[in-house]
């Protein structure tokens, strides 16, 4: 359950005055005394490295601001948690992340809807998937208040900050690699991206990734005969120029044209009966140290040559029992960060198959 703006607003307006986590003892709103809950023994702290990022906050109207997040803390909760609130169905049994960050306003606009800063946030489980954002209300089993909540105001004032907590939903196994910002929101790979890790998330991704050469079956979908499972191998991941895709029609925004194109080489196998049109260039990943997914780019001009990638597809069908090679360009727009890993995005199935990227 992803929240819009509008029942964000709505959620916020129904709550009573909202606990931050980690918070003891007593604190005023408005006039108010509140007592904060009880910090629940099952709650582990993740040794996630704090500290402030300067990012651009982009909201829904694509106006850009100027904000400073400040990263306190990131605890895992307890399923427990998920059983007691009220939270969709296909919510429970999964383990809720609480994070609480300060949001600083280092503009000179007042920023509207406070609230959304967040939204360019994204926590990325071990598995390179985003956790879901969750308004928990309700409380643990009991009736015990849970003592994280957004506690964003509507409106954000040049030099104002404010402190809130979120909570992030991910499955029962799965660690958390990193939070991200992306300053165009967390689906844009172009944009500017801020990286808090989580120590030992990266050990624990690569712990179920396959070998560069390995065989693993993907979900392939082949439109009209429907998805197939086909036989796939990450050849090759090769760093390479800008000046190499000089003309082409790419179509990179500012961000990309100044990054890191990375050329991924991924060989499948038609095992079919049938002849097979081979484009799934698109379902290809290029997966980074910070948690970024980066969707490839394939030019316009089916027979455009660049060295260092090369593809043998050019739109062509492959009969059944032949191989074809396919290369995408991956553009990592954040100097900081490293590719890692390949993932292909499956047909009709959740998640990525990856193997450890072979850096050439």
């Amino acid at each position: 359950m992803r929240l819009s703006s509008y029942v964000r607003m709505a959620a916020m307006g129904a709550a009573s005055v909202p606990l931050l986590a980690g918070c003891t003892g007593e604190q005023g709103a408005g006039g108010a005394v509140e007592r904060a809950a009880e910090r629940p023994a099952s709650w582990t702290d993740l040794p996630v490295r704090t500290g402030a990022r300067d990012v651009v906050h982009t909201d829904t109207d694509h106006r850009s601001y100027q904000v400073r997040i400040t990263v306190k803390s990131l605890v895992r909760g307890s399923e427990e948690d998920m059983r007691g609130a009220r939270v969709d169905d296909e919510l429970k049994g999964m383990v809720p992340h609480y994070l609480t960050f300060e949001v600083t306003n280092t503009g000179r606009k007042k920023i509207p809807a406070a609230y959304m800063a967040d939204s360019n946030l994204a926590l990325n489980g071990t598995d390179w998937t985003h956790g879901e954002e969750v308004y928990l209300s309700g409380g643990r089993p009991g009736g015990v208040d849970l003592p994280c909540a957004d506690t964003a105001p509507k409106t954000l004032a040049p030099g104002d900050s404010y402190t809130t907590c979120l909570t992030y939903a991910l499955p029962e196994g799965v660690g958390v690699l990193s939070l991200t910002h992306n300053a165009d929101g967390y689906l844009d790979e172009g944009g500017a991206v801020a990286t808090w890790p989580v120590k030992g998330g990266l050990e624990a991704a690569s712990a179920g990734l396959a070998a560069p050469g390995d065989i693993v079956p993907v979900r392939w979908d082949a439109r009209e005969d429907g998805v197939l499972e086909l036989p796939a191998t990450l050849v090759s991941v090769r760093r390479g120029s800008a000046a190499n895709l000089a003309g082409l029609d790419l179509d990179l925004n500012e961000n990309e044209r100044r990054g890191v194109p990375y050329y991924v080489s991924v060989t499948y196998t038609n095992t079919g009966p049938k002849d097979l049109y081979a484009d799934q260039a698109d379902s290809v990943r290029l997966l980074t140290e910070g948690g970024r997914q980066i969707r490839g780019k394939t030019p316009f001009v089916l027979d455009t040559k660049i060295p260092g990638c090369p593809s043998d597809w050019v739109a062509r069908m492959i009969p059944p029992g032949d191989s074809v090679t396919e290369c995408s360009i991956h553009l990592v727009t954040d100097d900081d960060d490293k590719p890692f890993a390949v993932g292909f995005a499956e047909a009709g199935r959740p998640g990525l198959v990856a193997w450890r990227a072979p850096l050439h």
